[in-house]
């Protein structure tokens, strides 16, 4: 019997720890996944910008007969593909933010 009582208490150690290695392991992943969506907006505005300054340029051009609607049109696409991955980019980082701060208890 009293050896029973210290396998179920040795078992019960051992599920304790498994769960605290999980939780560090699942905080850990989202903090990792919340710094590279971080990173992700950085990159995305540079993206955007880029696009904001070549939309300018593809304006200017088409103003001057230098360049066609075609040459607009596909600046101006490109833009708008910049400025949604720019807010898909946000929406990542806090929702990784979001689930960080739940797995953490805040």
């Amino acid at each position: 019997m009293p050896h029973e009582a210290d396998y179920r208490a040795s078992a019960l150690q051992k599920q304790v720890r498994d769960l605290r290695d999980r939780i560090a392991r699942d905080v850990r992943v989202t903090w990792l996944e919340a710094n590279t969506a971080y990173e992700r907006v950085e990159v995305t505005e540079q993206l955007s910008k880029q696009a904001n300054l070549a939309l300018d340029l593809a304006r200017t051009r088409y103003t001057l007969g230098l360049a066609s609607i075609v040459e607009l049109s596909q600046a101006q696409l490109q833009q708008t593909d910049a400025q949604i991955g720019n807010t898909n980019a946000r929406y990542e980082y806090l929702s990784t933010l979001s689930a960080l701060n739940y797995q953490l208890g805040k």
